[in-house]
């Protein structure tokens, strides 16, 4: 009886070995159920981002907030820019939009209350989604990448419209041109298709827009040239972005002629060569407004180069180099032309000055010392026409209702391993030709001069002109 008394404490002794040790005395994990709830509580908590730490609380708070409707829109746009898994969402909404459009006077007689009970619901629905989203604490990192995931789905949704890269006048050619093809639109509406199928149409247009085969179908139908042509009547904007194209082939051409031209045979091709850009300005005059940029769909562009090609306003001139709007071109005429890698453009001139003689067409006084100036008035170096740009005079009358004048700034192509003093290399000035009559190269002065039209001109620069016969700008 004795012995059997520390029998229970033995086993007392033995209890915590089993659990916690083994029989060889090896130690062993105790992993208690309380822990579990816990460890699951912090995986949940915002604290757990390190973003947490350099991010204000107000901020914090804020994304956190906003994270359901980030969800919800992210989702929308998925639907929208045909990038979700099931497209059979895509299929029913149009049903639904297709048979709300055909039907619309008949819903909305018969089943009018039904669908206000339905939005209703729908409503009660999703705002039992943000809850339920807000419940479950998303941290600063979830926030972040479903606001990545929505601002890309957002760029993708409205890249036909950013790709177009419109400009304020632009906006207004395409807005005038609207305007002046209301005749041809209520011709249509009221006499060949009527307005419930053009909502159709263009709805289900725009629902398949950011289709993968529709996507094909453009590119397809955008190859052809009647395709171009109807959308730049259709909205007077030019969709071929060859904007200071040409300009660009004319100075990177005569840049590379310049090499093989006798005139600077044996010269050092490491020396900058000059160029001088021309631009001009055109307007119209309307009745009761008088004259503005406004041009008609049809003809010239408000800024153009001396064959008429559309170019940028001296305000937004850039010159064709690798860190410029115009990079690809820039590696386009690099690849055509490896003698010209690794050299870039710069201008000469402080600013684009304008040609007071409109390249010789006007006669200055026997006073005037300088021929272009940087701050001209509004109605100065203008040569008018009449309504198809014909019978161009140097005096505005009734009868004219075209004009334009001519800008020019000199910019020159330096190589890296040229000096960066340039007046102790005599770079070459090349200029395009302006004359229809230029059948051998010739030299004429330069129209540079000083930035201030009251100091003297410095001593003009020779420069060399391609023989390129060119049509009268007038006379177009």
């Amino acid at each position: 009886m004795a012995d059997s008394k520390p029998d229970p404490v033995t086993k007392h002794d033995e209890t915590p070995q089993t659990s916690g040790t083994s029989t060889q005395g090896d130690l062993r994990a105790q992993f208690s159920q309380e822990v579990v709830p816990s460890a699951v509580n912090k995986k949940v908590l915002p604290q757990t981002s390190p973003l947490l730490s350099s991010t204000p609380p107000t901020v914090a708070k804020a994304l956190i907030k906003a994270y359901p409707y980030l969800l919800i829109v992210n989702k929308w746009l998925l639907i929208a820019t045909w990038t979700n898994d099931d497209y059979w969402i895509n299929v029913v909404i149009m049903c639904i939009y297709s048979f709300a459009v055909l039907y619309f006077e008949i819903l909305v007689t018969w089943l009018g209350h039904l669908i206000m009970a339905l939005v209703v619901i729908l409503y009660a629905v999703l705002n039992l989604r943000i809850v339920e989203e807000t419940n479950l604490r998303p941290t600063l990192d979830d926030v972040v990448q479903a606001l990545t995931a929505t601002c890309i789905k957002a760029d993708l949704l409205l890249s036909p419209v950013t790709s177009l890269a419109l400009t304020a006048y632009d906006i207004k050619r395409l807005l005038f041109t609207t305007v002046f093809l209301t005749p041809i639109y209520l011709i249509l509406t009221f006499l060949l298709i009527t307005p419930r199928k053009i909502l159709l149409f263009t709805g289900l247009y725009l629902l398949l827009y950011h289709l993968t085969y529709l996507r094909v179908t453009r590119k397809l139908v955008w190859k052809l040239k009647i395709t171009r042509v109807f959308f730049f009547y259709l909205t007077g904007l030019d969709f071929s972005q060859a904007r200071n194209n040409s300009l660009f082939a004319a100075a990177f051409a005569k840049v590379q002629k310049s090499g093989s031209s006798p005139v600077v045979a044996g010269a050092d091709l490491l020396k900058p060569v000059r160029f001088t850009y021309v631009i001009y300005e055109n307007q119209r005059r309307w009745l009761g407004i008088g004259w503005t940029s406004n041009l008609l769909t049809y003809e010239r562009a408000p800024w153009t180069d001396e064959f008429l090609n559309e170019s940028s306003s001296i305000d937004s001139f850039e010159l064709p180099n690798a860190d410029s709007s115009f990079s690809q071109l820039h590696q386009q005429y690099v690849q055509q032309h490896p003698s010209i890698s690794g050299a870039r453009w710069r201008w000469v001139d402080k600013t684009w000055r304008l040609d007071l003689t409109n390249d010789g067409a006007i006669t200055l006084p026997s006073g005037k010392r300088s021929k272009t100036t940087a701050n001209p008035t509004s109605d100065e170096g203008y040569l008018y026409s009449d309504n198809v740009w014909k019978k161009p005079t140097t005096d505005d009358s009734y009868s004219k209702y075209t004009r334009r004048r001519r800008w020019i700034r000199t910019a020159e192509l330096v190589y890296d391993s040229s000096t960066p003093n340039v007046g102790e290399s005599k770079p070459y000035t090349l200029s395009l030709a302006d004359s229809s009559t230029q059948e051998t190269v010739k030299k004429r002065k330069s129209l540079r001069f000083a930035e201030d039209d009251t100091t003297e001109a410095p001593t003009p620069v020779e420069e060399v002109e391609a023989a390129e016969p060119v049509e009268t700008q007038a006379t177009d």
